[in-house]
């Protein structure tokens, strides 16, 4: 089969003439119909294999949709054949055919598109992170990308009260205001853009991943509030926090992590409930904005790569925002 391999730094190779993995017990293999490339993980493993540890252990590609190929010993959830999306595979996603767990396979429905399926790979995510979220809090999203945006959806449909969007892109805070937003700011980057004048929060959400956001969220939230940190820290992996700031408020925090099977399997169904139930309502085809064919996945690499948030905080970088009009990119096989 054809098959990207990320083998070192900003350095990706396409055998075609790799083996079909075969799936052992609790396992399944997929036929790979499209992979979205994660505008967090999957760039900063591109950029800073052998820089950083986590990037040379995390799966390279691992947004799928597909159709059920072959099932290994004791699989019951899914059968062959079976439309499907994959939350974390064992083997790139950037191939014809990815292997995964059991636990990470959920339904698809049949009305939606694999490129806009593969997707569905953050709701689980945005689920997770958004269990603090209870009716009628206040919640602030701090990154409108498509993480961000996902997560803007829970907590409208958890029953927040009012949601404010931020972001350095104009244009992605247009989508905000589509997704549930009350309120979008645009800000510049700068500790002193991210607060909302005379608003005070329950829930401020961090989903870019800097020491920028996450402090920023510190700020934003009231006395007790929870702060959620689902954008990965992979490039500033040691953030410094203000713990006199963090005892004085009695602040609550949690991460979007599943770190165990239960939750990740808690998060995986309630997404497939939600993608059979809700599709409409998560916007599925205004978070695409690009397919490329597997031979280009360079060129997807590429263009994602036009992104201010890939660099460590304070240090000078070549672009001011994220990539222009730029969400999720689709790789189809």
């Amino acid at each position: 089969m054809r098959r990207y391999e990320l083998v070192g730094r900003r350095d990706i190779r396409l055998d075609t003439d790799a083996p079909v993995p075969a799936p052992g017990p609790l396992e399944v293999l997929i036929r790979v119909h499209a992979c979205t490339v994660c505008n967090r993980s999957d760039l900063a493993y591109y950029h800073y294999y052998g820089l950083r540890e986590h990037c040379a252990t995390g799966t390279f590609g691992h947004e799928i949709a597909g159709v059920v190929e072959v099932t290994g010993p004791g699989v019951t959830r899914v059968t062959p054949g079976q439309r499907v999306f994959v939350r974390t595979p064992l083997t790139t996603g950037y191939a014809e055919f990815a292997l995964a767990r059991e636990v990470a396979v959920g339904a698809l429905p049949d009305t939606v598109p694999f490129e806009q399926g593969a997707i569905l790979q953050l709701l689980p995510l945005a689920v997770h992170a958004t269990r603090g979220v209870e009716l009628g809090d206040r919640v602030a999203v701090v990154g409108q990308g498509p993480v961000g945006l996902l997560a803007l959806r829970m907590a409208a449909l958890r029953g927040a009260s009012r949601i404010t969007a931020f972001d350095l892109d104009d244009w992605r805070l247009a989508r905000s205001a589509r997704f549930g937003a009350d309120a979008v700011h645009q800000v510049d980057g700068g500790p002193d853009g991210l607060q909302e004048p005379g608003a005070e929060f329950d829930v401020a959400i961090d989903a870019v991943g800097t020491p920028t956001t996450l402090n920023a969220c510190v700020r934003l939230v009231r006395q007790n509030g929870l702060v959620v940190m689902l954008g990965t820290h992979h490039v500033d992996t040691h953030v410094t926090v203000d713990l006199v700031t963090w005892e004085r408020k009695g602040l609550r925090v949690h991460s979007s992590a599943e770190p165990v099977d239960t939750a990740r399997a808690w998060a995986l169904g309630v997404a497939e409930r939600l993608a059979h139930t809700r599709t409409a309502e998560l916007r599925l085809p205004e978070l695409l904005t690009h397919t490329y064919a597997l031979e280009e996945l360079p060129k997807a690499m590429e263009l994602l790569s036009a992104n201010r948030d890939l660099y460590p905080d304070g240090e000078q970088a070549p672009y001011d925002g994220p990539p222009a009009r730029t969400l999720k990119v689709a790789i189809r096989p």
